[in-house]
């Protein structure tokens, strides 16, 4: 696991970094289900005291992704999918009330904007450059939210952005996905262009509950949609 810090990680506290890094750790795989957190090897790993750590560990207990038991230790959960697809619910339901509003609210000259958006991440796609295509992916939702002109909603999907780009790097390491969340995302777009706010909540919805089946499951995920 990468534990050096940018500076623009060095201007948010330790405790949100480390946050950050074991959630990604954890749901990339680097740490598996049922894997010790080892407290004191942690905090000499990311070279910061055991105060942060504990902290960041019980920010991660409580979205399900880590267990700690008393005088025995913490451990990477082995429900995790659980609460991988219960974050992503509430995930889908800001997304698509964010999406909903944008297609009300957006003007001309920012569907140009977005339209320039999904151009850039349609030759990403073709690249199959996974790297820079959740960079690309992260802007287009960030689009979105701008969009929306609505602060709450915004914050509150802000508030689950570090475990969202960890989810996203992971469902995009699969070569078979690309293509395919392009053309949701594209989908997404046509639908906010067309100004029609059910017609693009409801993409914005399939996708998100989706990529979730995608990566659980692989390509043998059921194909369901959420009512």
């Amino acid at each position: 696991m990468d534990v050096s810090l940018n500076i623009a990680q060095q201007t948010r506290s330790v405790r949100d970094v480390v946050y950050e890094k074991l959630k990604e750790a954890i749901l990339m795989e680097q740490y598996k289900p049922g894997f010790r957190l080892n407290e004191r090897e942690l905090a000499r790993l990311f070279r910061i005291s055991t105060t942060p750590l504990k902290e960041a560990l019980r920010l991660l207990e409580q979205e399900g992704l880590v267990v700690t038991r008393p005088r025995v230790g913490s451990y990477v959960s082995n429900d995790i999918m659980t609460s991988i697809e219960e974050i992503n619910l509430v995930r889908a339901a800001l997304e698509g009330v964010a999406v909903r509003l944008a297609a009300t609210k957006i003007t001309d000259e920012e569907i140009e904007q977005l339209g320039l958006a999904i151009q850039q991440m349609e030759k990403f796609t073709a690249e199959k450059n996974a790297e820079k295509l959740v960079g690309a992916n992260d802007y287009f939702h960030k689009l979105i939210r701008s969009f929306a002109k609505n602060n709450y909603v915004s914050k509150q999907i802000e508030a689950i952005r570090s475990f969202d780009l960890s989810f996203r790097r992971k469902a995009l390491s699969h070569v078979d996905e690309l293509d395919r969340a392009f053309g949701e995302h594209q989908q997404i777009y046509l639908q906010i262009a067309a100004k029609d706010p059910a017609g693009a909540e409801k993409a914005m919805q399939v996708h998100i509950h989706r990529t979730t089946m995608f990566v659980k499951y692989g390509n043998n995920a059921p194909r369901t949609e959420p009512e």
